[in-house]
């Protein structure tokens, strides 16, 4: 009974690493101690779940990937601080160009 009982813990942890492996993406871990792998793992986890959890507030049509891939690439883009900033740059030359010329 023990022995079934060892085979089942080490079958669940199996089919969480496969999990992982599909979901999370976790190529390699970046440490070896325990605590290493766990706070890797736990990022990840909490990762995914904030993504998770966007995707669904956000009642996005397309897969969570695609989503995931939208983050990603747009990740340190401020459209709004962009727009003002362009807008700023327009209204300075416009206002250079109403002073004319000082000398």
């Amino acid at each position: 009974m023990e022995i079934a009982q060892r085979y089942k813990e080490r079958w669940g942890i199996e089919l969480f690493f496969k999990w992982i492996k599909q979901h999370l993406k976790i190529k390699s871990f970046l440490g070896r101690s325990e605590n290493a792998v766990r706070i890797q793992i736990l990022t990840a986890l909490i990762t995914y779940l904030l993504v998770a959890l966007l995707h669904h507030s956000r009642q996005a049509t397309n897969s969570l990937w695609d989503f995931l891939c939208l983050i990603s690439a747009t990740l340190f883009q401020r459209p709004d601080a962009e727009a003002a900033a362009v807008r700023r740059r327009r209204e300075w030359q416009t206002h250079a160009k109403n002073q004319g010329c000082l000398f």
